[in-house]
């Protein structure tokens, strides 16, 4: 095996592997799906409820929040879930 040849090998390997990884990373499809609609209720509640909070965790829009949570852990995601549940039970941003 040549040097250009194992050069080669190691870049191919690199780029899977970093692909892999992040594959392995991101949250599975239901759960994701499941925590767009609970983002967007909790939107719409915390409007209901008229506490003004702002912020990217605060928004309608469940594609943005499908596309985070597939771009992150699946403990991420339940981490921002709860805290949507905190603020919203406490009724302070």
């Amino acid at each position: 095996m040549t040097k250009h040849s194992r050069i080669g090998l190691i870049v191919i390997a690199a780029v899977f592997g970093t692909a892999f990884a992040q594959s392995a990373l991101a949250a599975p499809k239901p759960l994701c799906q499941n925590y767009a609609q609970l983002a967007v209720n909790s939107y719409h509640r915390m409007q209901a409820l008229d506490l003004g909070c702002q912020g990217f965790r605060w928004h309608a829009w469940y594609n943005g929040h499908y596309e985070w949570c597939r771009s992150t852990s699946g403990v991420s995601a339940q981490s921002e879930t709860i805290a949507r549940k905190r603020t919203l039970f406490s009724g302070q941003c």
